[in-house]
């Protein structure tokens, strides 16, 4: 009996990781999180397919990618497989940020509603 209480106290002391022991996370780690779930969505508001055409190219695909630099120079291979790997990381960054907004607007229509308030016309 007292070698299994030993494991057990042993197994306790493995598990323990410094933290508290009520479950709730603190507020600082909850705040980290939405600030980078914040940062994150705002990164996500900028179309994939408008993300690269600023002064730093001269004409692009169909697609959005650049094919030519500012000085008219072709995009090479491989600086258009580094820009086509950021266009897919920004595609789903903005994909992820329009599921938000239209979360946001269900939950608010629903607000709307269930509080009685008419959307359409602003009152009751």
């Amino acid at each position: 009996k007292e070698k299994a209480e030993k494991a057990e106290a042993k197994a306790r002391a493995a598990n323990y990781s410094g933290k508290r022991s009520s479950g709730k996370k603190n507020k600082p780690e909850k705040r980290r999180k939405r600030r980078r779930r914040r940062e994150k969505l705002e990164k996500g508001r900028v179309n994939p397919g408008e993300m690269f055409r600023t002064e730093q190219y001269s004409a692009w695909d169909g697609e959005g990618l650049p094919t030519h630099d500012k000085e008219g120079k072709p995009i090479t291979q491989s600086q258009l497989k580094k820009l086509k790997k950021l266009q897919l990381a920004q595609d789903k960054l903005h994909k992820a940020y329009l599921q938000h907004i239209s979360d946001l607007e269900i939950y608010f229509v629903w607000v709307l509603l269930s509080s009685g308030i008419n959307a359409e016309y602003g009152g009751r």
